[in-house]
């Protein structure tokens, strides 16, 4: 009897030593696979971060509401021939004289908005020109609940950037950053007013850069990110962890998740100052119209590059011209800098003066060249080169 009991006392401290023993092995892995504090404490200082750049950001992001006069005239929508032989077509034709005169119609007050930055403490906002451009009354409403009639200082439909005014002085200023130096892969914070929704915070990376191609205006050079961008962030800053701004965020493609763009910050920095002193900007130009390297043309021209920018129009009287650049020569750098296509032919003249030489290594019947060509006024209407239509929504 005894030795019975002592057995089954023996088999039951067994048995509970391996369940001790179970449970310390699956809690162990269990444990493992759990963030070890070191990690966690990463994870809390990363997100930490975010939260600090929202609050050093924040103050400096402005809502942009904005409202216009549209003249709606039946026409307009179904067209003119739509009401010819109608019963209504006398009832209408009281709307307006012509299709193409401007009619009494129906009017209404279109309100949209955006998103701004502050960029100088004296009152200076950066937005997108599509935000603004067109409308009769600007409102901004600050961080801290304030309202101001804006003017527009200065507008730039090549870049899609216009500069607002409004009367405060001391604001909260952001610091702009370098494009440049962004990196794909490195964090993106994106804030603005979507859908009406005030000084919204997302958070993705730098998906790409160099974007082109949207057919958009002659200058783009799009930083791509999958931080959340939606129609309101127009207009509102794209930010590095840093809290520096890199970009405008300006477009999104429908249909798209995640997939937002914004104009890099260098582009911006280039003609802030011309629109807030003339509300204008004056550009250098060499006087071409332009198109890339392709395969096809490299084949046809007899050339070994594959990379370059194919002139194909010389415009009478401009620096080109005079410097005897010609239709089909191709080019290959700027002042020594390769070109691989026609954004970065643009973004290079760009970052030059009206009146500054510039040395482009060109080849022309297979020959190697190097034309000085000097910089004119770029006109109003000019073009260096198209770019191919892409389904497209602004943001």
């Amino acid at each position: 009897m005894r030795n019975t009991m002592t057995k089954g006392l023996v088999l039951g401290f067994a048995s509970i030593a391996v369940l001790f023993g179970l449970f310390f092995f699956v809690n162990r892995d269990r444990a493992d696979s759990l963030p070890k504090h070191d990690e966690l404490t990463s994870i809390k200082s990363l997100g930490q971060a975010f939260v600090e750049v929202a609050k050093k950001v924040q103050p400096s992001v402005v809502n942009i509401a904005t409202e216009k006069t549209i003249t709606m005239r039946p026409w307009d929508r179904f067209g003119e021939d739509f009401f010819k032989g109608s019963p209504f077509e006398n009832f209408f034709r009281d709307f307006g004289s012509s299709p193409r005169e401007e009619g009494k119609g129906y009017q209404y007050k279109q309100r949209s908005g955006g998103s701004g930055v502050i960029v100088d403490k004296e009152g200076y906002i950066l937005t997108n020109n599509h935000v603004i451009e067109g409308s009769e009354k600007v409102k901004v409403r600050l961080n801290d609940g304030r309202e101001f009639t804006a003017t527009v200082k200065g507008q730039d439909s090549k870049t899609d950037l216009a500069v607002l005014h409004i009367k405060a002085k001391d604001l909260p200023v952001a610091f702009l950053g370098d494009s440049d130096k962004l990196e794909v892969g490195e964090w993106a914070i994106a804030i603005g007013s979507p859908f009406g929704l005030e000084h919204t915070v997302t958070v993705g990376v730098i998906s790409a850069k160099g974007r082109s191609g949207f057919g958009t205006g002659t200058y783009e050079d799009f930083v791509q990110t999958d931080a959340s961008i939606n129609p309101g962030n127009s207009g509102g800053p794209l930010i590095n962890i840093d809290g520096e701004v890199i970009g405008i965020n300006a477009m999104i493609i429908q249909p798209g998740t995640g997939i937002g763009f914004a104009i890099p910050i260098n582009t911006a920095k280039q003609i802030l100052y011309d629109l807030i002193k003339t509300g204008k900007v004056v550009r250098p130009w060499l006087g071409i119209s332009a198109q890339d390297l392709t395969p096809e043309l490299s084949e046809h021209f007899k050339v070994k590059e594959k990379e370059g920018v194919v002139v194909s129009q010389v415009h009478p009287g401009t620096g080109a011209e005079k410097a005897g650049l010609a239709s089909g020569d191709i080019i290959t750098s700027v002042d020594d800098k390769p070109i691989k296509n026609v954004g970065e032919l643009v973004k290079e003249i760009q970052k030059r003066k009206v009146g500054q030489k510039v040395k482009l290594s060109v080849i022309r019947e297979g020959k190697p060249l190097i034309i000085e060509v000097t910089t004119a006024t770029m006109p109003e209407k000019a073009e260096l080169g198209r770019n191919k239509e892409e389904e497209k929504s602004r943001a």
